[in-house]
């Protein structure tokens, strides 16, 4: 979880700096590689947890550390850590909303400029050009 949470903060270090494409996706890359793994071992734990008779729960988790007293301080930590995860990976979630929000407005702005519609109907399909109601634009 440590290692999760690291990648978090570089990742809000990437979104505060204007998130260059390339850098956010070696970074979802990381993060969704260590979340993979991190579900690897929740389920070792969860094993763990229901051959000691608990639940593989949060709720068995606390009554195995309650039971288990030595357990307490790992458990705390572990609780700790992904408190500080989920909230900087909803506040990093947001970030990118407001990001993708924006190029969205952006590009419906460029579109609306140069005369064209959507891209693509509902179905998927490509929409043909229409080529009269194209306009000329000049950048500078």
């Amino acid at each position: 979880m440590g290692e999760f949470l690291q990648i978090l903060q570089e990742e809000a270090k990437v979104l505060e700096e204007g998130a260059t494409e390339q850098a956010l996706a070696d970074t979802t890359e990381r993060k969704n590689a260590t979340a993979d793994r991190l579900m690897e071992v929740a389920e070792v734990r969860n094993s763990m947890l229901q051959s000691m008779g608990f639940g593989s729960d949060g709720a068995g988790l606390s009554e195995a550390a309650r039971q288990h007293p030595s357990l307490e301080q790992v458990r705390q930590a572990l609780v700790d850590v992904t408190n500080q995860a989920r909230s900087l990976n909803e506040a990093n979630g947001r970030i990118i909303e407001v990001f993708l929000e924006h190029n969205q407005r952006a590009l419906d702005t460029l579109r609306r400029l140069a005369g064209v519609g959507d891209i693509y109907d509902a179905s998927g399909r490509k929409r043909p050009g229409n080529p009269g109601a194209s306009r000329n634009i000049k950048a500078g």
